[in-house]
């Protein structure tokens, strides 16, 4: 055993001082080698993303799916920004989309012509999956394909996994335009993800397609027609801030909105481009529509009465006179949500006489685009917003918006918005944190994370576990005891410092808490895809192997 470490201790050694190209990769600076000497690693990080500074509104005009590729690569930095758009970490911690019950159920394969991977969220990595070009899976043939698959373990309802990947689409739609890359959205052949071997609790939903169009993007500004809503503008804020900066609250100021607001919100719901697209010659949709076309009728209410958006023209009209938001409210399980304090609601509803019940969770998936654009609008506008999906009366919900004969509409979701709640509110204590404070490299050690609201008010977690793993935002809970548990493995020997800080359901949040951890410098523990990787190494430089073969004797 002794000799084995040595001859791993020298090998690394001659890795990092003799080899310049595994010192490239130990410096995660890995395509290009991995490329010239055919060599895969079952994990390695991905670069830090790009920075995407186009505005949001821009973001979204120039939404549109490209469906001819040309043979260009799509670099691990594109890769990376993308990835991270669609499902990673923002920078307060909180997920780049956003499901009301904290559960992410989506599992994004990676598929390229050397492998297929995994992207992980947690340290915004590639995971190896399956060796070989599955490129021929689905439509097209672009450099690069995303399986976008539904996890049944992490989330039961397939309609809420679906509007989570609609979300996900979103995203990758706008950093993909923004990046002058291309993507299409197909729920055709998706089955076609089985061949991967992927596991039995998985689903394959949506398959889409990222590489440079094979035609230049060429748009015109071309301002949407006169109406009696406000012409839409730009904002200051970019595609990558409103992504970070999503505000999720559960009450609000019961200010009303201006109707510029109002217009902006409705028409990132379900709006035409101010854009011509020069190459299609036409105007494209603020969202995709997996089967190319649009049944969804969006509605709204605030103090005034009920308004339905009129897509075609960038107009609303009224259905209803007077303030109905506590009847809405007394329609759907909004839980901690003061919906009635929102000074405007979003009310998507799928028309089924246009798109058929057996399409249903592709209009999930519509549906989920339509939250995220409002959402991130909202951000842009200095507005937070929320959404429920349980809608527990949807004869009393259409009532509510006069729509009581329509039973063809039905409604996916409710989507409140408005100011922040200005009321006084005192942020939660700093958390204690309690667990080990010294182990060794490799070992699971548990920690108590609790903090006190003097407000009464739920809290949430967020953790940084000093070796750049991350627990992001907890679900909500009572404050104090018994707090949020979790456990931590740090593989390499050294001294952590646990950081960790609580927020409560208004978004106010605590000063940092510290916890020193130092796992003793006499324990060595490497993990096995590194030993995998000596492995292939060695494999590739002879002169290595006999290198290593002499000193372990």
């Amino acid at each position: 055993m002794k000799k084995k470490i040595i001859g791993i201790i020298i090998c690394m050694m001659l890795i990092a001082t003799v080899l310049p190209v595994a010192g490239e990769l130990l410096k995660s600076k890995t395509k290009n080698v991995m490329e010239n000497f055919n060599i895969i690693l079952d994990e390695y990080p991905l670069p830090p993303p790009l920075s995407v500074d186009m505005v949001l509104e821009e973001s979204i005009c120039r939404r549109m799916s490209v469906r001819s590729f040309t043979g260009e690569a799509v670099t691990d930095e594109e890769l990376s920004t993308i990835l991270w758009a669609a499902y990673g970490y923002t920078e307060n911690g909180n997920r780049s989309i956003f499901n009301p019950d904290g559960t992410y159920s989506t599992i994004i394969y990676v598929i390229r012509s050397d492998a297929t991977y995994k992207y992980v969220p947690e340290n915004h990595s590639l995971s190896l999956f399956k060796s070989g070009n599955y490129l021929h899976l689905g439509q097209y043939t672009p450099p690069i394909k995303f399986g976008l698959v539904w996890d049944m373990n992490a989330e039961s309802d397939e309609m809420r996994g679906m509007a989570g990947i609609g979300m996900i689409g979103q995203n990758i739609y706008f950093d993909a335009n923004a990046l002058d890359l291309g993507t299409v959205t197909t729920a055709i052949s998706v089955e076609d993800l089985y061949q991967l071997g992927i596991p039995s609790n998985e689903k394959p939903e949506i398959i889409m397609s990222l590489g440079h169009p094979s035609s230049p993007y060429d748009f015109t500004y071309d301002p949407l027609p006169a109406s009696n809503l406000p012409a839409v503008v730009d904002n200051t804020l970019s595609l990558e801030n409103a992504i970070n900066n999503r505000l999720i609250i559960d009450i609000w100021d019961d200010i009303p909105l201006s109707l510029l607001e109002q217009s902006q919100l409705m028409w990132s719901s379900y709006g035409y481009s101010y854009l011509v697209d020069n190459v299609n010659n036409k105007r494209h949709r603020t969202l995709p529509s997996a089967i190319a076309y649009y049944p969804f009728k969006i509605f709204t209410a605030d103090h005034s009465g009920v308004y339905q958006y009129l897509h075609s023209t960038h107009s609303i009209t009224e259905i209803l006179q007077g303030d109905q938001r506590e009847q809405i409210k007394n329609c759907i399980e909004y839980n901690n949500i003061m919906i009635d304090t929102a000074s405007f609601i979003i009310i998507p509803c799928l028309d089924t006489n246009i798109g058929s019940s057996q399409y249903l969770k592709l209009w999930y998936y519509e549906n989920g685009a339509i939250i995220h654009n409002v959402l991130l609008e909202a951000t842009a506008l200095n507005l937070s917003a929320n959404v429920i999906y349980d809608i527990s009366n949807e004869a009393g919900l259409r009532s509510a918006l006069g729509l009581s004969s329509q039973t063809n509409l039905l409604p996916l979701s409710v989507v409140p918005v408005g100011n922040p709640s200005t009321s006084p509110n005192t942020p939660p204590e700093k958390p204690d944190i309690n667990g080990p404070t010294s182990g060794n490299a490799g070992t699971s050690y548990p920690y108590t994370f609790t903090s006190t609201d003097s407000d009464g008010d739920q809290v949430s977690y967020y953790i940084r576990w000093g070796d750049g793993g991350t627990t992001p935002w907890t679900a909500f809970q009572s404050s104090g005891p018994p707090g949020y548990s979790g456990s931590h493995t740090w593989i390499l020997q050294n001294t952590y410092i646990i950081e960790a800080k609580a927020r409560d359901i208004f978004g106010t949040e605590s000063d940092w808490a510290t916890l020193s951890v130092t796992m003793p410098k006499n324990k060595l523990y490497i993990n096995t895809p590194f030993l995998q990787f000596l492995e292939n190494l060695m494999q590739r430089f002879p002169l290595l192997a006999r290198l290593l073969t002499a000193s372990s004797v």
